[in-house]
């Protein structure tokens, strides 16, 4: 129960699913409150109500500018183009072919715009809605006055509880952030201490170790994410950006270090030995009791440096025995970022007890660049979004004529769902992906509404629908399926309210509609100005090649150059972050939507030169010097020179750009290895020299997976001679 407990405290980052749920639950329900109270009293239509609960909700769902400012203009601006679509709505339903082609027109540049900023969007979203909402309920022209109240009450509530009663605020997200990674790291160290405790091999409790290991994974991301607007010296004055992000990323490498290294020592029977076993737990157990962030327990780390300098002094004594060889790196690696973790610590603590003693402030906010080096540069041929909106307009059209043939009485309905389909899908892999979603949603959500709506009246239903829209936008970051099938509950109870009851017909209608919308977005997404899904992936590996190829050069570069691994961390998040953008794009395809495609193996190969190339920066000398001979760097920079022409002939590869040569780097591996076999040198050389191979370790794993994937992928091998 306290696993499960903390669990759910935790899984939420930065409370973000829960505020932006509540601010829109919140909207709706006050929205429809004050306008029921005002249409009831001044004999009013309750549609008025239900559209004011409406603009509520869009209010703050669509509002999604970079600034404060520019979020509460375009709250207001939404006002003006709700009741501008509206009272067109109202007019042109006399002229049903001028209510169609204006309903086009706003569907077209509601995605053409968005090349100019998310506020057109915005605000043609909301006149889509309204226009959407005004046909579907015939509203006449004496009735628009009722509903211009109802867009003032529902834009009212939704700027009050987005800018003044619930307003975002960065340094809160951010500290519960920190809450939340704090949290699943524990739980993760309370799952490794219970996998060494029992000497047994429990393969399910490997397989929770690995789950909640991604799982830090996901919020590392997230914290990371959030330190690129956010200055933590706000929160933890003394901090800068750069110690906070070295410290999740050593945790998080910590992490992912012990979970196959664990199954390793168990696997060859290691942690059998008592005094492996108990030096171990007191490691573990020490840095989870650390409270990092906390000035007032310093105690803590000092306990776990006196536990981490026990382990090395057990690992002196280990040595001494060949026997151990074979499984004692796994414990030098876990020292190795088990010590990163503690020196950080303390480096934070540090700085904190120096804010307190002097009053000194953080270091100011690193500056990301945020601009996109697409929208700095010409593009060439036709806009991404000038495409997706020729496909909407298309579509759009055809979903037209289809509703006026077969659903006359909702002839939007199948619109509206190839509309929504089209939003957010870059490929046509992940557009299909979303009509299933939407399809599987609806269909099981509105069998339960239909069935819901027969047993509850009045009040009830009001309260459900509320429910509804709560678990709706609060599911919505986990589940596209989850969150349709509690909108689609939400719209029969919605139905039930406004059209006097509810009916299998109108449901099965519901459910046809939308599979036609959804098959009619995917259709034209596939057929016109297709952007396909295996395109998007080699986009999206080029691109993490060329993050990783940058990678690779800085950290070899402090080998010549005598450059600090230091900063080196906050590009293994970034590394990580376009790790995941990569199998995100790949989802359609290694998840079987288009057959056996053997994407599989290019990610895993992918994933494990990613988690090589964060070992550089975890396992590696940092604050000692690296003192290098001439030799020495002269074949480190033909190794760099060679790995960066793989990691390009990789690219070639994977764009089908020819035939691409790499090379193998085990002779200039052993040749390092030689170098002090082939001086004289001294006891302390030979041990400056065991560190640099140390340091290198992880580069010949790289290059071992690139030479292997570019070999599979039809590259050759490149004589030396």
């Amino acid at each position: 129960m306290r696993y499960w407990m903390y669990r759910l405290l935790a899984s939420d980052p930065g409370r973000k699913r829960l505020r932006t749920a509540s601010k829109v639950t919140l909207s709706v329900i006050s929205s429809v409150v004050v306008m029921l109270i005002i249409v009831l009293n001044a004999g009013g239509q309750i549609t008025a109500a239900i559209f004011a609960g409406v603009v509520g909700m869009m209010g703050i769902l669509v509002v999604n500018d970079d600034t404060e400012k520019e979020q509460k203009l375009t709250t207001v601006l939404l006002a003006a183009s709700s009741a501008c679509s509206l009272a067109t709505g109202s007019w042109l339903s006399k002229w049903g072919i001028a209510a169609d082609l204006f309903l086009l027109l706003v569907v077209f540049l509601a995605l053409y715009l968005q090349r100019f900023g998310s506020r057109y969007f915005s605000i043609c979203m909301i006149a889509f809605m309204s226009f959407y909402f005004a046909t579907l309920l015939k509203v006449t022209f004496a009735q628009v006055p009722w509903l211009f109240a109802s867009i003032a009450t529902g834009i009212l509530f939704a700027y009050f509880y987005n800018f003044i009663l619930i307003k975002d605020k960065p340094e809160e997200v951010l500290k519960r952030s920190m809450g939340s990674f704090h949290i699943q790291a524990n739980l993760t160290l309370n799952i490794v201490i219970d996998i060494v405790r029992d000497i047994k091999l429990d393969k399910q409790r490997l397989a929770n170790l690995d789950r909640n290991v991604k799982k830090l994974g996901d919020y590392a991301r997230v914290v990371s994410n959030e330190l690129g607007s956010t200055d933590p010296g706000g929160i933890w004055p003394g901090l800068s950006t750069s110690q906070l992000r070295l410290y999740i990323f050593d945790t998080a490498m910590l992490m992912e270090t012990l979970s196959p290294s664990i199954r390793r020592l168990k696997e060859h029977r290691a942690l059998e030995n008592h005094s492996i076993r108990s030096s171990l737990l007191l490691v573990i157990q020490s840095i989870r009791e650390a409270e990092v962030l906390n000035r007032e327990q310093v105690h803590y780390l000092e306990n776990a440096a006196a536990s981490l300098q026990s382990l090395r002094q057990l690992l002196r004594t280990l040595k001494l025995d060949k026997r151990n060889e074979e499984w004692l790196y796994l414990i030098r690696r876990i020292e190795s970022i088990a010590n990163h973790i503690i020196d950080g610590a303390f480096g934070l603590q540090q700085s904190l007890q120096r804010t307190s003693s002097d009053g000194a402030t953080s270091d100011p906010l690193e500056k990301e660049d945020t601009e996109e080096d697409a929208k700095n540069e010409e593009e060439e041929g036709m806009r991404p979004t000038t495409k997706k909106a020729i496909q909407a307009l298309i579509a759009g059209g055809l979903s037209i004529v289809l509703g006026h043939i077969y659903s006359p009485a909702h002839q939007y309905w199948i619109l509206l769902s190839c509309f929504v389909v089209l939003l957010g899908t870059e490929t046509v892999g992940r557009t299909l992906v979303k009509a299933v979603q939407r399809s599987v949603g609806t269909f099981l959500g509105a069998i339960a509404g239909f069935i819901i709506a027969l047993y509850l009246t009045g009040i009830q239903d009001i309260i459900l629908l509320f429910i509804c829209v709560f678990l709706a936008f609060y599911l919505l970051p986990i589940s596209y399926t989850l969150m349709m099938f509690w909108i689609t509950m939400l719209l029969a109870l919605m139905y039930d309210i406004l059209l006097g009851g509810i009916n299998e017909q109108l449901m099965a209608a519901r459910v046809i509609d939308t599979v036609a919308g959804v098959g009619l977005g995917f259709a034209v997404s596939a057929l016109v100005y297709p952007q396909r899904t295996r395109d998007k992936v080699t986009t999206s590996t080029v691109e993490y090649l060329n993050s990783l190829k940058e990678y690779v050069d800085n950290y070899i570069d402090r080998f010549r150059e005598k450059h600090s691994a230091f900063n080196l961390a906050d590009h293994a998040l970034e590394l990580d972050q376009l790790l995941q953008t990569l199998i995100d794009d790949a989802s359609p395809l290694y998840r079987g939507w288009f057959g056996q495609s053997g994407i599989q193996q290019q990610l895993t190969v992918l994933t494990a030169i990613n988690f090589y190339a964060k070992h550089l920066v975890a396992s590696s000398t940092r604050k000692s010097q690296l003192n290098t001979d001439e030799k020495f760097e002269e074949l480190i920079n033909h190794v760099q020179l060679s790995l960066t022409d793989n990691i390009e002939a990789l690219s070639a590869v994977i764009r089908g750009e020819g035939q691409a040569q790499i090379v193998n780097l085990e002779e200039e591996r052993r040749q390092l290895e030689r170098l002090p076999e082939e001086s004289e040198s001294s006891e302390h050389e030979m041990l400056n020299h065991l560190r640099l191979l140390h340091n290198v370790h992880y580069i010949w794993r790289i290059n071992e997976s690139i030479v292997y994937l570019a070999r599979q992928l039809g590259a050759e091998p490149k004589s030396k001679g």
